[in-house]
């Protein structure tokens, strides 16, 4: 029975230090035993060994340095969070109904295989809902555009980006579209679509019709198209990709050249600061290259999407 409270209290210690351990880096100072002692409750025996753990494991190297303290000598990411009791990852994407959404989330699936992680994703429509969601706990991270993360954080969300992409991640590109093929660009009178769930879509819509005089129209991101067929609305923005994909017969102009838009291309994923530690276990179970390498494949259709 002792043996088992033992074990108990060591495994708490030991999930509690290794979630610590993953906000540390490399030449990190790690709090004394005593500081930990105040800090969980428990005895000092219990903690030194909890330590003595994740030496012997090889999952942390640790360094004393005197009166100055102990410091992070090598650390093992991926040994540390299999010691914080995190049994999955739970992240939150964009509705894959593009070839670069479909390949995206392939990549991020494959990539978490290739280093025995376990990764569930969620498809969500709607960046702010998605940035709710994060910050509500539900998930450990979010797949956003640049530009919809950094909005958010300029906003002052506790949020962070763990991980970029770079340009033509998220979709290759924003363009307005016309019910009258004859319009080039937005002009007084007209009733513009804006999803006001789409952070991407908000603020170039806005940014569009800025000192225009224009109606706009709320409703949800996927009926723009259907709305401005059927003529309830005269424009709206839209993803490229996907009137590509499906041969969509409709007028559209770019609006690339505005240099704010092309954030809007780049994939990152936002975390949320208090998620502490969260950011070093997706570096090492989300690798940059494999996610891509996995999305160039799918996109040119060279392996089919499984997510």
């Amino acid at each position: 029975m002792m043996k088992d409270k033992l074990y108990q209290k060591s495994g708490v210690v030991i999930m509690h230090l290794a979630r610590v351990f993953m906000t540390k880096k490399k030449g990190d100072r790690i709090e004394t035993v005593s500081e930990y002692e105040k800090e969980l409750g428990y005895a000092r025996g219990t903690i030194q060994n909890a330590l003595s753990v994740l030496k012997t494991e090889g999952a942390v190297k640790l360094e004393s340095r005197g009166h100055v303290g102990t410091f992070v000598k090598e650390i093992d990411y991926k040994l540390v969070w299999m010691f914080t009791g995190i049994d999955f990852v739970m992240g939150a994407m964009p509705l894959p109904y593009s070839k670069l959404y479909e390949g995206f989330a392939t990549g991020l699936y494959k990539s978490a295989e290739k280093h025995s992680g376990d990764l569930n994703m969620a498809y969500v429509r709607g960046a702010s809902v998605r940035i709710q969601m994060l910050l509500k706990g539900a998930y450990d991270f979010v797949v956003v555009s640049r530009l919809a993360a950094n909005q958010a954080i300029a906003e002052g969300l506790e949020l962070e980006i763990g991980l970029y992409f770079g340009p033509k991640t998220y979709l290759s590109e924003h363009v307005i579209l016309f019910a009258d093929s004859t319009k080039q660009i937005i002009e007084d009178g007209m009733t513009i679509g804006l999803d006001p769930k789409s952070i991407d879509q908000s603020y170039i819509t806005k940014a569009l019709c800025e000192g225009k005089q224009v109606k706009l129209l709320e409703m949800p991101y996927n009926q723009i198209v259907q709305s401005i067929q059927s003529n309830k609305i005269d424009a709206g923005v839209w993803n490229l990709d996907e009137i590509k994909e499906k041969e969509l017969q409709i007028s559209y102009q770019s609006i690339s050249n505005n240099a704010a838009f092309i954030e809007t291309s780049e994939a990152v994923i936002l975390t949320a600061k208090n998620n502490k530690g969260i950011n070093n276990i997706l570096k090492e179970l989300i690798q940059s290259d494999i996610v891509l390498d996995y999305q160039r494949k799918v996109v040119n259709i060279e392996i089919d999407p499984s997510y």
